[in-house]
């Protein structure tokens, strides 16, 4: 008897352990200051002996040289941030003393690898150079986006318009244009809308075959034209409070937070089974190759044990390195836009490999955003159950006062 409890105990530390840690993580992201970004100031303003701040918010440097005695101005930073796809992007800007944007790199992020690395392959920075102080930096009129890197693109020229406009005000005593908050619903927000209703209606009126048109629409514009797939990644940065401006971003909050509601209210795993391209290129796979091989049930039941194993560790890491990106291990940007860093190439074709005999060998064994939407409805579900319970129990009580 002892032994089962102690069994029972065990297991209650092991399922709690994982939560308390990322909890505590999670927090640290909140409280601990981030590094010092004026040691990178001379990167943009080289002939700079020294800084010396004039401004807090942003942060405004004047940068200072010194040579035989004399003291000379020889420009100015600003550190600015806005956020991007993933997490918030820090840009140091210099701009010179007749007000121009002399130079900008990205200090810090928090986005995802993948989009910063496009960004610098596609020398996006430089289109900044030479710019007034004063003057608007919208994408898509003064500066071209990168193609698959939408998001982050608006968030650099966000972050250094902030910057580059504070300058003019404070520095330069200029007028600058109005940053107006826009409000887009476009193609993509149209796309992301209609599956999302096409789902609701499939469970609701118990229609399977609406799966396979969300799945498969799901494929072509979430997967290959938009590449949006949920990623833990992107879990991860909405757990530490990234969040983008809703007006220019409504894809984003109908899919990153509309499904997570819409799974909590239905109690169902809905994303995977329903709107997941990955999940949809993996079914399509096992139709190719059969896809009924099955594990031994010993086996099957401790490699499915992985994802959660996966699921902590990446969190874990993105929380003490700040950094959401670092969560994401998944090899869906390497299949939808042939982006991704050394081992998602190699994740990749093992797993289109086994999809074909394993049906979703991904989802069953590796799949963190799995582990996600398992504990969002399986949360629901303690809720009702707890809810039944002090229901029945005012029951037994009202019934036992009479």
């Amino acid at each position: 008897m002892s032994n089962v409890k102690g069994r029972n105990a065990l297991k209650k530390i092991i399922t709690v352990a994982p939560f308390v840690i990322l909890a505590v993580a999670l927090a640290a992201t909140y409280v601990l200051p981030d590094g010092d970004m004026l040691s990178k100031a001379n990167e943009v303003l080289p002939q700079a002996d020294y800084f010396k701040k004039v401004s807090s918010n942003p942060q405004i440097f004047e940068g200072i040289a010194q040579e035989n005695g004399q003291i000379t101005k020889v420009g100015y930073v600003v550190i600015s941030e806005a956020n991007g796809y993933g997490g918030p992007i820090t840009m140091i800007t210099a701009i010179d003393l007749d007000g121009n944007i002399k130079d900008t790199i990205i200090a810090d992020h928090k986005d995802t690898p993948t989009f910063i690395h496009m960004i610098k392959s596609h020398q996006f920075l430089d289109q900044f150079l030479g710019k007034k102080v004063n003057a608007p930096l919208r994408i898509g009129e003064d500066i071209d986006k990168v193609s698959g890197a939408t998001f982050s693109s608006k968030g650099i020229a966000r972050a250094i318009s902030r910057g580059s406009h504070a300058v003019a005000v404070n520095q330069f005593g200029l007028e600058v244009p109005q940053e107006n908050q826009e409000f887009n619903f476009g193609f993509k927000d149209a796309v992301v809308s209609g599956l999302i209703l096409l789902m609701i209606i499939g469970i609701k009126f118990r229609i399977n075959r609406l799966r396979w048109v969300t799945l498969i629409a799901s494929l072509i514009f979430i997967g290959f034209k938009f590449n949006a797939a949920v990623s833990m990644g992107t879990i991860a940065s909405i757990l530490m409070g990234y969040f983008p401006p809703i007006g220019e971003h409504i894809f984003w909050y109908l899919w990153f937070l509309g499904i997570p509601v819409i799974t909590f209210i239905l109690s169902k795993n809905v994303y995977c089974f329903w709107l997941c391209p990955f999940g949809a290129a993996q079914e399509i796979t096992a139709k190719i190759g059969g896809g009924r091989t099955k594990c031994h049930k010993d086996i099957e039941f401790k490699l499915r044990k992985i994802k959660y194993v996966l699921a902590f560790v990446a969190l874990l890491m993105a929380f003490i390195w700040k950094s959401p990106g670092l969560a994401s291990y998944e090899p869906f940007a390497t299949l939808f836009a042939l982006q991704g860093f050394g081992v998602q190439w190699f994740i990749l074709p093992i797993v289109l490999f086994s999809s074909l005999f394993i049906g979703r060998f991904w989802c069953r064994y590796f799949c963190p955003v799995w582990v996600a939407n398992e504990i969002t409805w399986k949360l629901r579900k303690t809720i009702n159950k707890c809810l039944k319970g002090a229901k029945q129990w005012n029951k037994e009580k009202s019934a036992a006062k009479s």
